[in-house]
C-alpha cells in the first residue's frame, strides 16, 4: 500500500471444477479464497469459502461435495500500513479436485481495493 489507512476490499471470483466429482469430500475440507497481506507479516484479511453441498438423507445418503461451478464473493474493510503487500489467493484446504479460476465469465476474477480514510 502506498498510504496507511482503512481500505475496502471487494473480490468476485468465478470458478469451475475440471472434472465431475466421483467422491464426497471430508468434513475438514473447506476450500477458500483469501485476500492476504504477505509482507511485512502474513495476515489473512478477507476470506470466502467455496460453496459446498452438504446433504444427509436419513439412512440413504450422506454427501458433501464442492459445487461444480460457482461465484465466490469476498468483501471487507481492513486497516493497512504504507508498504504492506496484499494478494488474492486460493487455498484448496485438502480439496483434491483441480479448479479453473476465472472460468465461465467475461470478467472471471475482479477485485479492487479502495482507501476509505
Amino acid at each position: 500500500m502506498p498510504v496507511t489507512g482503512r481500505y475496502s476490499i471487494v473480490a468476485t471470483i468465478n470458478y469451475a471444477t475440471t472434472i465431475a466429482l466421483t467422491a464426497a469430500i471430508g468434513p475438514a475440507v473447506n476450500p477458500f479464497f483469501i485476500v492476504q497481506r504477505t509482507s511485512p507479516t502474513v495476515t489473512g484479511l478477507v476470506t470466502g469459502l467455496l460453496p459446498v453441498l452438504n446433504v444427509n438423507i436419513l439412512l440413504l445418503l450422506t454427501l458433501r461435495v464442492v459445487l461444480g461451478s460457482a461465484v465466490v464473493t469476498l468483501a471487507g474493510e481492513v486497516a493497512l500500513s504504507a508498504g504492506d503487500v496484499v494478494g488474492l489467493y486460493y487455498n484448496a484446504s485438502g480439496l483434491t479436485v483441480t479448479i479453473n479460476i476465472g472460468s465461465g465469465a467475461a470478467n472471471g476474477v475482479v477485485w479492487a481495493m479502495h482507501r476509505l480514510t
